[in-house]
């Protein structure tokens, strides 16, 4: 019974662990807690190679979690994810649209937009107050995102642009969308390839919460 562990020595054990095999590496100081904190998510060590960051998107989360901003999200499973706790002591929210969309038709012919996407415009468009976009499921949800935001034909400035993360999982337009958003000038996090989801999005919001946290 003595090797029993409790939760928090099991955390900071795997931590060791992660740091230990992780080696050395190109990532700052300021990213390479993300990158831990999405192997601990997934007992992934891909990530390590995958993980694409914009030189100042750990900077733009810290300081939109700071200033109360809210975080967009593009389906339930992120939402769920993220630690409200730490995020409700800035004053920020996570939002997530699903429950306000409705298929749109005109006539008697359906537009082929899922909800995710739809979501996605109605919490740009409604909600001023957006600063940490986290897409963890729908590469729709992304590329709307980034038509959104080049329509709005905002201040090319990173801390008056909201950050990006963009870790959509999948088969489908997953890769082209990542690739997309890696080589826009807008603040991002993101994962090259196909993997991705729900829980690397949380994960990568909670470590910036946790970074934001720490940096008090």
């Amino acid at each position: 019974m003595s090797d029993i562990l409790a939760p928090n020595e099991i955390e900071l054990e795997s931590f060791k662990i992660i740091t230990q095999e992780l080696g050395k590496n190109s990532f700052r100081d300021i990213e390479l807690p993300i990158v831990k904190r999405v192997i601990h998510t997934t007992a992934d060590f891909d990530f390590a190679k995958n993980l694409r960051f914009h030189p100042k998107a750990v900077e733009t989360g810290i300081e939109a979690i700071k200033n109360g901003k809210d975080i967009l999200v593009d389906v339930r499973m992120v939402e769920a994810g993220i630690n409200k706790q730490l995020l409700g002591k800035w004053g920020g929210r996570v939002i997530c649209y699903l429950q306000k969309t409705e298929d749109r038709r005109q006539g008697t012919e359906k537009i082929r937009e899922t909800k995710s996407e739809r979501g996605i415009e109605i919490g740009l468009r409604e909600n001023k107050n957006i600063g940490i976009i986290a897409i963890g499921n729908a590469p729709t949800a992304l590329f709307k995102v980034l038509k959104l935001l080049a329509a709005f034909s905002l201040p090319r400035t990173p801390y008056t642009l909201p950050l990006i993360i963009g870790v959509p999982v999948g088969f489908v337009r997953a890769v082209e969308s990542k690739d997309e958003l890696a080589r826009t000038q807008y603040p991002f996090i993101t994962a090259l390839g196909r993997k991705g989801g729900s829980t690397v999005a949380a994960a990568i919001v909670n470590a910036l919460l946790k970074l934001s946290d720490e940096k008090n």
